[in-house]
């Protein structure tokens, strides 16, 4: 955690001091007490690796020639051994290129010359000591916060200003099969392959913001598809926004959702919506839904549409005399037997009740609908075996035909449903058409 400014008044810093040298050692003490530090001795690089794996140290001053291993030998394994190593500040008495280079590469912060000169050395630890302790300040915090975005439901993703992945949260992980090590320093297009509803190709590009035109703003992916490592894919909501700093693009942030189970449970939520929880045809909301459009579609292909009105003879005795537990799976045979006798292109619904709607599509002419109502009182005159009981059943059914009887949907249906009642007072388990057509149109099985 950052400390507080009373601790940062009280602090004192661990200076360990390696040189075989004890003179260059007791000067350097004195110096850097005289300071406010607390000092560590070690005579070599043993002895210094030795202490650093027991005592917490602030800072390393390391003499680059020492008997055994040499400093810059040290300074590696310092940066290989310790966890969170301290910051290295090399001391030398050549100023080669080739030795510079060796210090940096061993992981040194700076170097300083002997002779010492003590006003440039107090303003080098003071520096690499500030600098070091926000850089640990900023990684604690950086810690911090993406501990609070691992716990995240959502997967969330930072890049740079290239469009590499710096960041990866865990529910991205898990979402994208891909482990932070696998996707880091990978460009966003080779892990988010996005695919727009609709589309099978995973090739959207889900951060067009490395556009220079396109610095502003963000760009959401509703209903999208997200394609993992392993190939598969899952529904997704996307979110991509650009982080501009100093009106450049410095980087951005790309959260995701998976909504799969959000819309398997709305996918749920429309077919019970749509159909009846018994048999598991479409209801009245689907029907009242789906014959203006049927009309509409009928009246652009210049054809008719057929609505036949079924409603079930000696239904009510089942109930009365079995309970509605046995009326309801004579209904449930009732659906399977309607929807085994209609194409694909027909719709089957029960309004509720013993009431059913065929709303048929697949008829060119009259006739083939009377020969449809035909099959259908036929199929339920057959007897139903429910409960070791055998029902027997029948149907009335009424027919109205676009645009003949009506180019009007609800009005259709009325007069499906009038027809119905005509087929009921004529004596039941027949057929009747709303109008006149019956007459010229076809012998009737009354």
């Amino acid at each position: 955690m950052p400390m507080t400014p009373l601790q940062a008044e009280t602090f004192q810093p661990v200076i360990l001091v390696v040189d075989d040298d004890e003179i260059v050692r007791i000067l350097l003490r004195q110096f850097l007490e005289g300071e406010g530090f607390q000092v560590r001795e070690a005579e070599d690089g043993a002895s210094a690796l030795e202490l650093l794996q027991h005592v917490p140290v602030d800072l390393v001053i390391l003499d680059i020639v020492m008997p055994g291993m040499d400093g810059s030998i040290v300074c590696a394994r310092i940066q290989d051994m310790i966890p969170e190593p301290p910051p290295v500040l090399i001391m030398t008495a050549m100023d080669y290129d080739q030795e510079v280079d060796q210090v940096y590469n061993a992981g040194a912060v700076d170097y300083i010359q002997k002779p010492l000169q003590w006003p440039v050395l107090r303003n080098r630890i003071r520096y690499i000591l500030k600098a070091h302790r926000a850089s640990r300040e900023l990684a604690q915090l950086s810690k911090k916060y993406e501990t609070i975005l691992d716990f995240a439901e959502n997967g969330i993703a930072g890049l740079d200003y290239a469009g590499k992945l710096i960041y990866i949260n865990l529910a991205a992980q898990r979402m994208l099969g891909y482990s932070a090590q696998e996707a880091q320093g990978k460009n966003y297009r080779d892990i988010f392959r996005i695919s727009r509803a609709g589309s099978v190709t995973f090739n959207e590009d889900c951060f067009p913001f490395l556009v220079q035109e396109k610095k502003e703003g963000s760009v959401h992916f509703d209903e999208a598809r997200m394609e993992r490592k392993d190939g598969t894919s899952f529904s997704v909501d996307l979110r991509a926004s650009p982080i501009i700093e100093d009106g450049r693009l410095s980087g951005g942030v790309i959260v995701f959702q998976d909504t799969t189970e959000r819309q398997r449970a709305s996918q749920i939520i429309r077919h019970m919506a749509n159909h009846d929880a018994l048999t598991n045809l479409p209801n009245r909301n689907y029907l009242l839904q789906r014959l203006p459009q049927a009309v509409s579609l009928a009246k652009r292909q210049g054809r008719k549409l057929f609505l036949l009105f079924i409603d079930l003879d000696r239904f009510k005795p089942i109930n009365d005399q079995h309970g509605h537990a046995v009326g309801d799976l004579v209904l449930v045979q009732v659906g399977k037997r309607l929807t085994q006798a209609m194409r694909a292109s027909d719709s089957v619904c029960r309004l509720g009740g013993d009431e059913f709607v065929i709303l048929l599509e697949s008829a060119v002419t009259l006739h083939g609908a009377i020969m449809v109502a035909d099959r259908v009182i036929n199929l339920l005159n057959e007897p139903i075996q429910v409960q070791e009981l055998t029902c027997f059943i029948g149907a009335s059914i009424g027919i109205a035909v676009y645009p003949d009887d009506s180019e009007d949907a609800d009005i259709l249906l009325r007069h499906a449903d009038q027809a119905m009642y005509t087929a009921k007072k004529k004596g039941r388990n027949c057929w009747h058409l709303y109008g006149d057509q019956l007459k010229n149109s076809a012998p009737s099985s009354e």
